[in-house]
């Protein structure tokens, strides 16, 4: 994500985070910061990066006809550049959708997601921490869409930063409500339930940017009278520290 873009969406939310917290205890450094930041801006990057450089390699030989899509890809080639990040939007998220869910289905790729569910708090800096195989895999699922339409440069960047710049807003400890944008949108009110203590309310609201799949196939969740208290996975302490959760997944259980 361009710095230009980063900078200002960040110090924005640190700021209101302070004013007006939805936990102020989540705003409590739990010696996990320094981590999270690690996390985010290095392991999540950097799987991504290498996502796009390993998954045309993987398409390219076995499915040859990608190489006679155009250099403006079939979205571009059909639709106007708004249209087309719309259609491009949705069936990314579709992509993730899915990704997402079977990592809270299969054990072996839960034991990799487990690393972003053990946080005992929600809020900016942990928006992207994630085992670096899980980012590999979600980032793949995400990034897929694009490769196999050849999608413009400019387009691949423009849903690049949307997402970057919702995954930031949806971990954000600011109490507010989104209202109908709920619908649409994976809002941070939507996505603490994801992150709930209870195995029953965290297998809900798996959308990255939107919220719409979740609420095509079922697992939408917005609970109107309470509010989330604990956050993490249940039974379950939050390993500190780049290498245990490295190590995490491979450790007995």
């Amino acid at each position: 994500m361009p710095i230009i873009v980063l900078v200002p969406v960040i110090l924005i939310i640190v700021i209101f985070e302070q004013i007006m917290p939805y936990h102020k205890s989540w705003n409590v450094d739990q010696n996990d910061f320094k981590t999270d930041l690690l996390q985010t801006f290095i392991t999540l990057p950097v799987a991504s990066q290498l996502s796009q450089f390993i998954l045309p390699f993987i398409l390219y030989f076995p499915i040859t006809w990608i190489t006679y899509l155009g250099p403006e890809g079939i979205l571009e080639r059909n639709f106007s550049l708004g249209l087309s990040f719309v259609i491009g939007l949705l069936i990314c998220e579709f992509c993730y959708y899915w990704m997402h869910r079977c990592s809270h289905t299969f054990p072996a790729l839960w034991n990799l997601h487990l690393v972003h569910h053990s946080a005992k708090r929600v809020y900016w800096a942990n928006s992207g921490r994630f085992h670096f195989f899980d980012a590999i895999l979600s980032s793949a699922a995400y990034l897929l869409p694009l490769i196999v339409l050849n999608a413009s440069e400019q387009l691949t960047i423009m849903l690049l930063i949307f997402s970057g710049v919702t995954g930031f807003l949806e971990h954000v400890n600011i109490k507010f409500k989104a209202g109908y944008l709920n619908y649409i949108f994976n809002s941070a009110e939507l996505h603490r339930w994801h992150h709930s203590e209870m195995e029953k309310e965290s297998n809900h609201n798996f959308g990255k940017a939107l919220i719409i799949w979740d609420l095509v196939f079922g697992t939408f969740l917005l609970p109107k009278d309470r509010k989330i208290i604990h956050v993490g996975v249940q039974d379950h302490k939050d390993p500190i520290g780049f290498i245990n959760q490295f190590l995490l997944p491979f450790r007995k259980k």
